[in-house]
């Protein structure tokens, strides 16, 4: 299983998720950005994206069109408005902004929320097949 993320032609990051599997200068690359990487604005991403309200307002907006949702929209999956204040004011770095027609997902945001929702359960799927015994995926 490899991580690969790419803009158009171009590929930002391509990994085997296997240590074992990678060469020596692939490992000390990836040792060197790990050491150079923004922890803090990690943590903070993960932070916001661990709230199961805020999680499901995101997805909500991401399964539209335009990565956007009005206040009466959210308002249909947070219940409480509360929430919807909570969307806006705990996103980092303009994840999630508000203006005068409502709500929308950066495409950082987008980004963000992708690799960590359908990327982490794609990984853990695999995974349990691995377990499991099943090699269908082999075959794609």
């Amino acid at each position: 299983m490899r991580l690969t993320l790419q803009d158009g032609d171009k590929v930002l990051l391509d990994l085997p998720l296997s240590n074992s599997d990678w060469a020596p200068q692939t490992r000390d690359a990836f040792l060197r950005e790990l050491e150079e990487m923004d922890s803090e604005r990690i943590c903070e991403i993960c932070d916001f994206f661990s709230n199961r309200r805020r999680l499901e307002m995101v997805t909500h907006m991401v399964s539209g069109t335009d990565n956007s949702a009005t206040f009466t929209e959210l308002l249909r999956v947070a219940v409480n408005p509360k929430y919807i204040s909570d969307l806006v004011n705990r996103a980092p770095r303009s994840l999630v902004t508000k203006d005068q027609r409502g709500y929308r997902v950066s495409p950082a945001g987008v980004g963000s929320f992708l690799l960590l929702s359908l990327g982490t359960s794609k990984v853990l799927e695999q995974l349990d097949s691995v377990k499991n015994g099943d090699k269908s995926f082999e075959e794609e």
